[in-house]
């Protein structure tokens, strides 16, 4: 996909723009957490947003993590105004969206494995198309995304970090190389260093045995496309670090997102069953779904 410089520019103005936005509303998402069983404390607080067009058939499902600002146990504050163009897409595209909520950050296995968990719950409780779920995070998030895509990368379609944090000690970019991944930072971010992202993208085209990128801090945008992978980065040379709801509302990041698939197999109804079973039986560990090909 080539990304000619004028919608660059077009992302650049949305990005710069002060564009009033609502806060997502509560009633647009059911409670989706993970408790403990037995005693039913919330392990981890999450919204699910459930398309009206899943009645017909399966639909995708987009994974969003939330920045420092919405971490807590509220169950409310990842639904702030930052998911709203993402919502809204997901409306218009007839995907779930899941917002999971932590009171610290996305670093720890534990709260990782504890999102899988629910990613497989909603795999059994709802039509979700397997091959098509996708991830997008945003500064703590960014940097939970880029967790998560190398932790389970096998179960994302597309990856969208944006203006992320550093990841985990355990981040290899060797299992990224494979990864549908579009990153986005700007140059002049204050908050969380541009040199973050960048050093996501090098470390995977030099896992690649590619040349990798060399950086200005020239405020001029940047855009890569990687001649053997499906890796993107796009660097605006401004916008600070909230650079979020212009991407949220760009028609062609989706366009890209959407037509990828993973190749993980649908599972059957049999599966199902098996699934729902296991899942009932333990929620202290991430459920493992033997027929969705995730390594057991």
């Amino acid at each position: 996909m080539n990304i000619p410089k004028i919608f660059l520019k077009a992302l650049l103005l949305t990005l710069v723009l002060d564009i009033p936005l609502q806060a997502a509303l509560i009633s647009d998402f059911m409670e989706f957490s993970l408790r403990e069983q037995p005693g039913g404390n919330v392990l981890l607080p999450g919204r699910l947003y459930t398309p009206p067009a899943a009645s017909n058939g399966a639909r995708p499902l987009i994974l969003f993590l939330h920045g420092s600002g919405a971490a807590g146990t509220d169950n409310v504050s990842q639904l702030n105004a930052n998911i709203d163009n993402l919502l809204a897409e997901a409306k218009r595209r007839g995907a779930f969206l899941y917002a999971p909520q932590t009171a610290t950050t996305w670093t720890a296995r534990s709260v990782t494995d504890q999102v899988m968990a629910m990613i497989d719950r909603s795999k059994v409780e709802f039509p979700i198309v397997n091959a098509q779920i996708f991830i997008t995070g945003i500064s703590m998030g960014g940097g939970g995304a880029w967790n998560m895509l190398n932790r389970y990368g096998e179960t994302f379609a597309a990856g969208l970090p944006i203006a992320g944090v550093g990841p985990g000690t355990d981040f290899n970019a060797a299992n990224l190389v494979d990864e549908p991944i579009w990153a986005f930072h700007a140059k002049d971010d204050t908050q969380v260093p541009v040199s973050f992202s960048r050093n996501r993208v090098n470390g995977i085209l030099t896992a690649d045995g590619q040349s990798t990128l060399t950086f200005n801090n020239d405020p001029v945008d940047l855009y890569y496309q990687s001649p053997s992978l499906d890796l993107q980065y796009s660097e605006f040379g401004t916008g600070g670090h909230p650079i979020w709801n212009g991407i949220y509302n760009t028609p062609a990041v989706y366009d890209w997102m959407f037509s990828r698939t993973s190749a993980i197999p649908e599972p059957t109804s049999f599966c199902y069953v098996i699934a729902a079973v296991f899942y009932r039986l333990t929620m202290r560990r991430r459920t493992t779904l033997v027929c969705t090909g995730r390594p057991t």
